[in-house]
């Protein structure tokens, strides 16, 4: 079913992957508490880049039965970031209305990350199962960069704002592993939060380096 919705989707005329622009695309997906309380991160983060004279692109979904659409709006965007804000676990992610395995979310997105760097605001989803099922289908994806254990609201929000307007200040163009690096280990020793980041590397033999930057690391 996953298979037909995206070669249904790819149906549609979309611009070469290889061509993109520095800025961010955002899916946020919250339960019906989090709905009430207007704890929409997404949107923060979108006001915030506005503010900095970016043109981010925010898109609330509530079942995987949107997905389809969502990711071809990323690829005709060009945009170079998916930042991807919901809830998961170590095993699944949520939407409003669903429940996710790590390998139905990303058979949605067929070779539409390759040369594009997703960021997730999602409790735990920092680990190797996640990261292996978005490269399964993905070979090129950049960079992968998620919490590895729960994150409040508050936090992600401040942190993924902050972290934005820094890489996106004139040097999105050319930015580098070790650029996200450093803005990682500067904010997690702001902020109480371990992030799992694995990095595509194609002039190395084993192409993904993949750490963990701690507010611990020395």
């Amino acid at each position: 079913m996953i298979r037909n919705k995206a070669a249904q989707r790819r149906e549609i005329e979309v611009p070469e992957i290889q061509n993109s622009l520095p800025d961010v695309f955002i899916f946020e997906s919250l339960n019906d508490r989090d709905e009430e309380l207007h704890w929409y991160e997404g949107q923060a983060i979108r006001d915030i880049l506005w503010l900095c004279g970016k043109r981010p692109k925010y898109y609330y979904f509530q079942s995987r039965d949107e997905l389809p659409h969502l990711i071809n709006l990323f690829r005709q965007s060009r945009y170079r970031f998916l930042h991807l804000s919901c809830h998961g676990s170590d095993k699944e992610i949520f939407t409003n209305r669903d429940v996710l395995t790590y390998a139905e979310f990303a058979d949605y997105f067929d070779g539409d990350l390759n040369t594009r760097r997703l960021f997730c605001s999602a409790c735990q989803l920092g680990n190797d199962s996640f990261a292996k099922n978005i490269v399964r289908r993905n070979k090129c994806t950049q960079s992968i960069v998620a919490p590895t254990h729960d994150i409040q609201f508050g936090d992600a929000a401040a942190i993924w704002s902050a972290f934005y307007v820094s890489i996106l200040r004139g040097h999105a163009d050319g930015i580098q592993h070790r650029g996200i690096e450093e803005r990682l280990e500067a904010l997690t020793k702001i902020f109480p939060v371990t992030f799992y980041l694995a990095a595509y590397h194609p002039d190395r033999q084993k192409k993904w380096r993949i750490r963990t930057v701690s507010p611990h690391a020395t």
